[in-house]
């Protein structure tokens, strides 16, 4: 059976997913902030919107630029990108809940949710922990049965912390996510930006690649010479 993907407008992250964003699922782009994760998720809206295709892209974080969009397309695109700015994780359940019937009238071909745990994240605490955990998981469950229902690929982004049991990166929400999320992909900026595959249905874990961001887009990092 053919999996059917989406480019993402760079040349470098299609590669190293075999195609592009996979139709159906949800891509869980996660990272320290910096890393890249806007940029991502800008560069591959724009491309889908380039191609005449709409796009809902639900931004908690203020960080959709539409001169980045232009940038990396054109003014063109951004007539069919549809942005939504909550600013309250009862707005984003909101926004999410009315998602289908958009996707469906707009015939929309990607959703972007950056971040999907951002306004969850100022939220939650202590004491409500798990009625605001549960909201979160009805938010992911609707938006992967849209991902299935109309054969689309919808990317969220994770924000992290770092666990002290186990001095690593963590991603906020911690298994809400994870299971919702069929493709994992850890940016990280130390040496140089890279981004690994954490989780895939047929890539193996592991696999990374180093890139830059550039006016251009996402592309792959220069190698060094040896003198």
């Amino acid at each position: 059976m053919e999996v059917k993907r989406v480019s993402t407008g760079s040349t470098l992250l299609d590669d190293l997913l075999n195609g592009g964003l996979e139709k159906g699922v949800i891509t869980n782009i996660y990272g320290e902030s910096g890393t890249g994760k806007t940029n991502l998720c800008v560069q591959a809206a724009a491309t889908v919107a380039e191609k005449g295709g709409k796009v809902a892209y639900i931004d908690t974080e203020g960080g959709f630029s539409p001169e980045r969009v232009a940038q990396v397309s054109s003014e063109k695109a951004l007539e069919n990108i549809l942005v939504k700015n909550p600013v309250e994780f009862s707005e984003q359940r909101e926004v999410i809940n009315n998602l289908e019937q958009v996707v469906a009238k707009e015939n929309v071909e990607l959703v972007v949710v950056d971040s999907a745990v951002s306004l969850y994240r100022l939220k939650v605490n202590g004491d409500n922990a798990s009625k605001i955990n549960q909201n979160l998981s009805k938010q992911l469950s609707e938006l992967s049965k849209i991902a299935r229902k109309h054969e689309i690929p919808v990317i969220i982004t994770n924000q992290v912390y770092t666990s002290f049991d186990e001095e690593e990166l963590e991603l906020v929400g911690r298994d809400v996510p994870k299971y919702w999320s069929k493709c994992l992909l850890k940016l990280s900026d130390g040496k140089s930006r890279e981004i690994e595959v954490s989780k895939h249905r047929s890539l193996p874990r592991g696999l990374s690649k180093q890139f830059s961001i550039t006016n251009d887009g996402i592309v792959e990092a220069k190698k060094k010479g040896l003198f």
